[in-house]
């Protein structure tokens, strides 16, 4: 019985990481892909807005596609920031569940 109650403690555990993951995950996709999907109609369907000059000959496309190098990079960062402080206790939590339960 107690073998039972610790796989089952197991899988709660495993479902909340999973849960958290996704809680983060799916928002930080759904920005990136607006971003990167609005980046590419932008660019393919109003080129005169992309072709506005912001400083010399520097256009707002190019501003756009560095902001989306940067966005990439500040949600990696996000990601990276919140899977240390809330994803990996988790994790090792279930962990140490499910070796709990192997034995």
């Amino acid at each position: 019985m107690h073998d039972i109650a610790m796989k089952e403690a197991a899988h709660a555990s495993i479902k909340a990481l999973i849960a958290e993951k996704v809680k983060y995950l799916v928002p930080m996709t759904a920005i990136y892909m607006v971003s990167f999907i609005g980046l590419t109609l932008l660019a393919d369907f109003a080129r005169g807005v992309t072709g506005i000059r912001v400083i010399g000959a520097l256009n707002l496309g190019f501003v756009l596609i560095a902001f989306n190098y940067l966005l990439s990079w500040a949600l990696a960062l996000v990601y990276v920031r919140i899977a240390s402080d809330r994803l990996d206790p988790l994790a090792a939590k279930a962990a140490s569940q499910i070796t709990g339960a192997a034995r």
